[in-house]
């Protein structure tokens, strides 16, 4: 946590000093599919999908939302004889709010988000606290390649048997921005 404090940091005083080409033309609401990596903690990782919208307010700051689906099986530990129960479907979903702050350096824009929603994972379904970073690199005037790695960070269990989960999610597609 504290390098990504760090890099953070480091990105922000860049992105401060320099001008905003790549943000010349009017964009507003941008769309990103994505696939990915989910790796639930505590069971197998699996392929994601989903979907991001974004509403930006200005060149740095941007209110959106997510949903996602992926699996979160125990089939291996399962296969090799140790005791790993799975209670209800293993599909997760994970849907949230956030806000993304962009820091330009030209014409590629890293960017950090933090976001509140909800991981259903098992038949439960836990408040989740989301955070990561990821970079937009232009392709062409309102297409950017897009490559994002979050944390769903949460609690399941019950009464004294609780734990904190942080399931991290790889993604990467090609945003678009509809006009």
């Amino acid at each position: 946590m504290k390098n990504l404090l760090i890099w953070v940091a480091i990105v922000a005083s860049l992105g401060l000093s320099n001008s905003i080409e790549a943000q010349n033309v009017l964009r507003v609401h941008e769309l990103y599919p994505f696939v990915g990596l989910y790796a639930p903690d505590r069971f197998q990782s699996s392929f994601s999908l989903g979907v991001r919208y974004e509403h930006h307010f200005d060149q740095r700051l941007s209110l959106g939302g997510t949903i996602g689906f992926a699996k979160a099986g125990q089939d291996f530990f399962q296969k090799i004889g140790f005791a790993a129960p799975e209670q209800g479907s293993s599909t997760v979903i994970f849907y949230n709010g956030r806000v993304t702050q962009s820091f330009p350096v030209g014409r590629v824009i890293p960017y950090v988000a933090v976001g509140l929603g909800v991981t259903r994972q098992h038949s439960e379904s836990n408040l989740s606290f989301n955070i990561g970073v990821g970079t937009k690199i232009p392709l062409g005037k309102k297409t950017f390649l897009r490559y994002e790695i979050n944390d769903h960070i949460f609690s399941s269990g019950q009464d004294n048997i609780t734990w904190t989960n942080n399931n991290l999610e790889f993604a990467t597609g090609i945003s678009f921005y509809l006009q």
